[in-house]
């Protein structure tokens, strides 16, 4: 009796198998016969990209969204009328992304910076526009900024400027978070890039 239950254990086992087996025969038989099935689609399309890499000489990655974040503590630090702070660079490649600063303000005009965000590719940098966030701001040690940057012309560099008329001390936890989404290379060189291959 048990070698009969076993017997028929092991064949409902095969049986099963050669069923697996079928079926994925077929499924993969279906994959290579129908070019419009969006898995035999992605292979081509993976196979097209291996074989532009392999075989060119002149290949260069010209994108990548991958999102990317850092944040730098200000406390501390203190800038006199017009110093800066270089607070990102990612020559040669520009970036697109979203910054947002916690910074000492005004108290009677928080919604009118102390400071200015410069975008750009150094040395042809540009302000950007500061939206205030007054739900979540403490004028005057703490007043939260933020603004988009890389939508228009590339930027490779963002740098925080005083545009006050005094020294500023940031006293409290002052901070500059920078998320980028996507890096390219520009098709055209910046100043700094033919001012260094001039200087080889």
């Amino acid at each position: 009796m048990t070698a009969i239950a076993q017997t028929t254990m092991i064949g409902a086992c095969l049986a099963i198998l050669v069923y697996i087996a079928a079926i994925t025969t077929g499924n993969y038989l279906a994959t290579q016969n129908m070019p419009d099935n969006p898995l035999s689609q992605e292979l081509q399309i993976d196979d097209a990209l291996h074989k532009q890499i392999s075989t060119s000489f002149n290949y260069s990655h010209e994108a990548d969204t991958d999102r990317t974040s850092q944040t730098a503590l200000l406390n501390g630090l203190n800038l006199n009328p017009n110093e800066f702070l270089l607070l990102y660079d990612s020559t040669p490649y520009a970036s697109k992304g979203h910054i947002a600063l916690n910074l000492p303000c005004d108290a009677n005009q928080p919604n009118n910076p102390l400071f200015q965000v410069l975008v750009g590719r150094a040395p042809d940098l540009a302000p950007t526009t500061l939206g205030y966030l007054e739900p979540i701001s403490s004028p005057p040690q703490m007043c939260v900024y933020h603004a988009q940057f890389g939508f228009g012309r590339p930027v490779t560099d963002v740098v925080l400027k005083n545009i006050s008329d005094r020294s500023i001390n940031m006293t409290s936890p002052n901070s500059v978070a920078i998320t980028t989404h996507e890096a390219f290379i520009p098709t055209n060189q910046s100043a700094m890039e033919i001012q260094h291959q001039e200087g080889l």
